[in-house]
């Protein structure tokens, strides 16, 4: 899907436009963007930007914290799980409820004695009997503990759709991250390369450079616009994916931001949380009490020994009381009487329904049990792959992006100056986009486990 052209190009304008989960800027080339967010570490590069502005194009930056809440809000099927819980909770509402009492009329259609039709006189005959269900032995409140526990399922399922929800969009938005910051790397290059080549060309047509030389930094350069133009590709994906997942109504693109340094924080906090009881999974249950998911898994196995119970009631006999007025009745005038009804379960005793319930709590515990010990050992995978992350970017910040910036303008001014050849100029490049590559793979891997291992760490209602 094609997401507004001109999204490669950014710069100029910014304004804010009210909206505290984004803000809107008027932009113009993506050299523009670059140099708005790493002017600050590398102040040669904005002395660089001297590509062609594009169209004025409209970007909304989005920060990783302002995700949930735009989920939150605007996510389709997290509010289709909230309808869920609504209908529990009017399933619980209905059952808490008594059954009506049921009431019969009868009047005699012609009086025998008086030959009267419809005789609603003193002489004529009328029947009232009325009946009222008696629930005994828990078959009224086991039913209503079962939809109790359901309301309690419900809602702890809402909140693991939402933290599943928003795990998935915030992965998402993390690979949006990864793809812009690989094309402002892409950008860097093309720029430089552009100015080398312009300069080339002029030497060429003063014969001081020869037009093989000439033709293979256009070759270059066709190359790296090309990369560039497939992780455009790429994102415009991703855009789609974050738009329909947060129900953005615009087209308008996202810029991801991403804090490295918060994120850092969070990482360091979850694995110091968690170092004390990794050696004792028993110790972990708080963690794994916590959980919306497992919770959601426990309501379900309350509600399944609820309703076995509600089943084993259902065997007892069904009781109801009626009271009857008769006037005027073979028995005599105004007579009153009062009686019982009993279902004797003499045949149905409500075996299959007892024996499909038991079947199903026996399900709920084994799938609780099954639960619990995949997110212990989910906890467990995960801080590990936050440690080991956290090593190599650690590893990595040895070699400062600073650095790799100021080996780049060396190389092109190197090259400029021929001290060094072509093919040394090629081979700088390169191994400056791997290495920077390399860089931003390890930190969003980083990234991507501490959302695994937040999401592990997840607190239903909070």
């Amino acid at each position: 899907m094609a997401f507004c052209q001109g999204f490669s190009s950014f710069f100029v304008i910014l304004h804010p436009n009210g909206n505290r989960s984004c803000i809107e800027m008027k932009v113009t080339g993506i050299n523009g963007l670059f140099f708005l967010l790493c002017a600050a570490s590398c102040p040669q590069m904005a002395r660089t930007q001297d590509r062609p502005f594009h169209p004025i194009a409209s970007y909304r930056v989005v920060t990783l914290g302002m995700v949930d809440s735009m989920v939150v809000k605007n996510s389709l099927p997290l509010q289709s799980a909230l309808l869920e819980t609504e209908k529990a909770e009017g399933q619980l509402r209905q059952v808490r409820l008594y059954e009506n009492p049921q009431v019969q009329f009868m009047h005699n259609v012609r009086n025998p004695n008086n030959k009267r039709w419809l005789d609603t006189g003193h002489d004529g005959e009328t029947d009232v009997q009325v009946s009222q269900s008696i629930a005994i032995g828990g078959q009224h409140s086991n039913k209503v503990k079962q939809a109790r526990a359901d309301v309690k399922a419900s809602q702890a399922g809402y909140w693991a759709s939402r933290w599943e929800i928003c795990h998935e969009v915030r992965q998402n938005f993390i690979d949006l991250y990864d793809v812009q910051q690989k094309e402002k790397v892409y950008e860097l290059e093309i720029g430089s390369v552009e100015r080398i080549l312009k300069a080339f060309q002029k030497q060429m047509e003063k014969g001081n450079v020869s037009k093989m030389e000439a033709f293979r930094i256009q070759t270059m350069l066709s190359q790296l616009q090309a990369e560039l133009s497939a992780l455009r590709l790429q994102e415009n994906d991703l855009q789609a994916q974050l738009h329909t997942a947060m129900n953005m109504q615009d087209c308008v693109p996202v810029i991801a931001h991403l804090d490295e340094n918060e994120l850092m924080g969070l990482a360091t906090r979850m694995t110091l949380s968690l170092a004390s009881v990794l050696g004792n999974p028993v110790s972990l249950s708080p963690f794994v009490d916590r959980n919306p998911s497992l919770q959601q898994v426990r309501f379900q196995q309350e509600s399944a020994r609820y309703q076995l119970k509600s089943e084993q009631a259902e065997a007892l006999p069904h009781i109801s009381v009626m009271g009857e007025y008769d006037k005027n009745g073979s028995i005599g005038h105004n007579f009153f009487a009062i009686g019982t009804t009993v279902t004797v379960p003499l045949w149905n005793r409500n075996q299959g329904n007892v024996r499909t319930a038991k079947a199903s709590y026996r399900q709920a515990q084994m799938d609780r049990e099954y639960k619990e010990s995949a997110l212990r050992r989910q906890i467990l995978r995960d801080h590990q792959a936050v440690q080991t992350c956290m090593r190599t970017v650690e590893e990595q910040r040895k070699m400062l992006s600073q650095e790799l910036e100021e080996l780049l303008l060396a190389a092109e001014s190197q090259f400029m100056k021929r001290n060094i050849t072509l093919l040394e100029f090629v081979d700088l490049y390169g191994s400056y986009r791997d290495t920077r590559f390399q860089m931003l793979d390890t930190r969003v891997q980083l990234f991507k486990a501490v959302e695994d291992l937040r999401e592990d760490l997840a607190d239903g209602g909070e």
